[in-house]
């Protein structure tokens, strides 16, 4: 059984001009794991050890495809120790708040 707690992802954001910044978090301590930039050419940092870089640069390139002006996500999702079915979840999580926030035009 899962904590619903250590399970929560959010998506917060804001505008930079015509840009965008989007901070993905959540689990047990959020952090900055990962940062993606999508102008038209996908570029990720990655802090190491660190496999944010999968949400950052999902995320990157649908809200960039929906927008279709520069994005840059900041994501670091964390439980310690964490088994593979918490960690589908956690990413199964963060994919329904990107769906959303694209659902809802690119803006929350």
């Amino acid at each position: 059984m899962y904590e619903l707690c250590t399970m929560l992802v959010f998506l917060k954001y804001d505008k930079v001009g015509d840009d965008m910044v989007v901070i993905i978090g959540g689990g047990e301590k959020e952090h900055i794991g990962s940062v993606s930039l999508m102008d038209g050419e996908l570029k990720t940092i990655n802090r190491k050890n660190h496999k944010d870089y999968v949400i950052s640069e999902y995320a990157a390139e649908l809200i960039y495809k929906k927008i279709k002006k520069p994005v840059l996500v900041v994501c670091g999702i964390h439980i310690d120790n964490a088994k593979k079915e918490e960690i589908n979840i956690l990413v199964n999580n963060a994919k329904k708040c990107i769906e959303l926030f694209l659902m809802k035009g690119g803006e929350l």
